[in-house]
């Protein structure tokens, strides 16, 4: 049975204050925030970095075609539900996506395939994206630009959104 963590509110708020220290000296035109657990990340970094253009992706991880119930798995099947504007995003000088863990990295994975067919649709072809976690297990398929702290691959993380 793995450890569970339980992160406060306060634990949040202090991290989100770190990572946007790490963030400050980029120019950032555009936050999404990977719905449901990068909204509340996103929104702070968004206050912090002072970023007014806020967005949502929806990303749902599915196991075959049912809804996932329990821990992610590399065999998880993610599907975009919604995500921005194409036509907004190839104008964005620099663009941050938060997601509050990588876990397995397939939500990350799959994003980053969206940005390369955004970016490929830019006249510049200028690669503008930066993702950043608030925590990340060392497991991820996909390591993030910018994270706060690293949990044990079998370490269960209970966000207070999830309580």
């Amino acid at each position: 049975m793995s450890n569970k963590t339980f992160l406060s509110w306060d634990n949040i708020q202090e991290d989100c204050k770190l990572l946007a220290d790490k963030l400050s000296d980029i120019n950032f035109t555009c936050i999404i925030g990977i719905a449901n657990g990068g909204m509340i990340p996103a929104t702070l970094l968004a206050k912090h970095l002072k970023v007014d253009k806020l967005l949502s992706a929806n990303l749902k991880s599915y196991q075959e075609d049912k809804p996932r119930n329990g821990a992610h798995t590399t065999e998880d099947i993610v599907r975009v539900i919604s995500f921005p504007s194409w036509i907004d995003l190839k104008k964005q000088d620099k663009v941050l996506i938060v997601d509050d863990l990588a876990d397995t990295g397939l939500t990350l994975r799959e994003v980053m395939k969206l940005q390369n067919i955004i970016n490929w649709e830019r006249e510049d072809k200028k690669d503008c994206w930066v993702y950043a976690t608030l925590y990340y297990k060392p497991k991820t398929t996909v390591t993030p630009n910018y994270t706060i702290r690293e949990f044990d691959n079998d370490e269960w993380i209970v966000f207070p959104w999830e309580n």
